[in-house]
C-alpha cells in the first residue's frame, strides 16, 4: 500500500473506532510497528489524529469526555478502547519530552536522602530519576534504562528486580518481579501509566505491568502517580490502580472535574507542575 493510502486507512480507523492502538494499525495494514508509528507522527504533524499513549485517538475524541460505564478489576471502564502495546522506549522518551521534565521537577521536591524509591519503566519516572541522581537512595526498579541512567550516581544503590527481559520496554517482567517486591518494604512508589479515566480507574495497556504497579502499591507507604494531559483519559484495557490509591497526582493541568471530585474525595493529593 502507498503511503497516501496507508495515510487515509489509519485516518479513518482512528475516526471510526476512537482509539487505535500501534499494534491495531500494524497488524491492519501489515506494516511493521516502525511504519505505523512513522505514519501517525506524520498524521498528528498535519492536525488529523492526536497521538496518546501507545497510539492515537481522533480529534472528536480528544475533545470529548468519554462515557463512562462500570468498574472492572482486569480491564479500564471502556470496553470498547482497544488493548495498546506501547511503543518502543527511546522513542516514547523523546516525544512531549519538556512536559516530561516539567512533571519530574515538579515531583523530585518530595525525595530525601535515606528513602527507598521503587521507580516505575515509564519516561517519565525514567525523568524523575535524572532529578534524583544527587540524592542518598537505594532505589528499587525492574527499568535497565534506570539502572544504566543511576550507574553513575554511586551515592545511589540499585536493587534491579529480575524476570523475563522487555527489549521493547527496556525492562524486565513476569513473576520474579512480583515476588522481588513481597520481599521489599518500600517508603515510596513511584509510577507512570498509559491513562486516567474520569472515573479513576489507571489504565495500562500491558497486564503483567498492570500487576507490578499493584505489587509496588502493596509494598509502599506512598504512592506516587505521574502523568500529562494526554494521558487522561489514554488508552489501555487493564486497570493497574484506583485513583484512590494514589497518595500524590502530578499533572501538568487542570483535571475534569470528575476526576478532580474523586481525587478530592479520596484524599489524593494533586500537584499541578
Amino acid at each position: 500500500m502507498i503511503r497516501a493510502a496507508r495515510l487515509e486507512a489509519i485516518e479513518s480507523m482512528v475516526n471510526t473506532h476512537h482509539v487505535v492502538s500501534t499494534q491495531q494499525i500494524s497488524e491492519t495494514l501489515a506494516v511493521s510497528g516502525t511504519t505505523a508509528r512513522r505514519d501517525l507522527e506524520d498524521l498528528v504533524a498535519t492536525g488529523r489524529v492526536e497521538r496518546v499513549h501507545g497510539g492515537a485517538r481522533s480529534l472528536e475524541a480528544a475533545s470529548t469526555p468519554p462515557l463512562e460505564t462500570g468498574r472492572s478489576s482486569t480491564a479500564a471502564d471502556d470496553e470498547s478502547t482497544p488493548s495498546a502495546i506501547d511503543d518502543p522506549f527511546h522513542e516514547v522518551l523523546r516525544r512531549n519530552s519538556e512536559i516530561k521534565r516539567t512533571l519530574a521537577e515538579a515531583a523530585a521536591g518530595e525525595f530525601t536522602n535515606g528513602q527507598t524509591l521503587y521507580l516505575d519503566i515509564g519516561t517519565t519516572v525514567f525523568e524523575l530519576a535524572r532529578q534524583l541522581m544527587h540524592l542518598d537512595l537505594t532505589v528499587v526498579t525492574s527499568s535497565l534504562e534506570v539502572v544504566h541512567l543511576l550507574s553513575t550516581a554511586s551515592q545511589v544503590k540499585v536493587v534491579v528486580l529480575g524476570g523475563e527481559y522487555n527489549r521493547d520496554y527496556r525492562c524486565t517482567q513476569g513473576p520474579a518481579v512480583l515476588e522481588g517486591l513481597e520481599d521489599l518494604h518500600i517508603d515510596c512508589a513511584v509510577l507512570g501509566c498509559a491513562g486516567i479515566t474520569e472515573s479513576g480507574i489507571v489504565r495500562d495497556t500491558d497486564s503483567r505491568q498492570a500487576a507490578v504497579k499493584r505489587a509496588a502499591t502493596a509494598a509502599s507507604s506512598r504512592t506516587v502517580l505521574l502523568a500529562d494531559a494526554s494521558k487522561i483519559p489514554g488508552v489501555g484495557a487493564y486497570t493497574a490502580l484506583d485513583i484512590s490509591e494514589v497518595d500524590r497526582l502530578v499533572t501538568e493541568g487542570p483535571l475534569p472535574t470528575a476526576l478532580h471530585d474523586l481525587c478530592t474525595a479520596a484524599h489524593t493529593e494533586v500537584l499541578t507542575a
